[in-house]
């Protein structure tokens, strides 16, 4: 129930970092998969829910780990979407 303060904090992880999310074999969801595990579960799929980390607290390192996996997901979906973007101009260009 204290506080904490430092310059610097490290954090060892024995576990993987996240990169595998960029591997051939990583099977991202599609952002509806994502919208229905949502709408069913209120929370992002393989991240701890409010009343998990109330229960058990939260070890930093992984919960590190787990906010990368997601902006790295969140990197690939951003990526295919401004394919689209591109691919919808140059439709756009085609048709002037």
């Amino acid at each position: 129930n204290g506080k904490i303060a430092c310059t610097e904090l490290k954090v060892q992880l024995y576990a993987q970092w996240p990169d595998f999310v960029f591997g051939e074999r990583y099977k991202l969801r599609s952002l509806g998969e994502v919208e229905n595990y949502i709408k069913a579960n209120k929370h992002l799929p393989e991240t701890p829910t409010a009343r998990e980390i109330e229960k058990n607290g939260i070890s930093v390192g992984e919960m590190q780990a787990n906010m990368m996996q997601k902006i790295e997901e969140l990197t690939l979906y951003i990526i295919e979407q401004q394919k689209q973007i591109e691919a919808l101009k140059a439709e756009m260009e085609k048709l002037k």
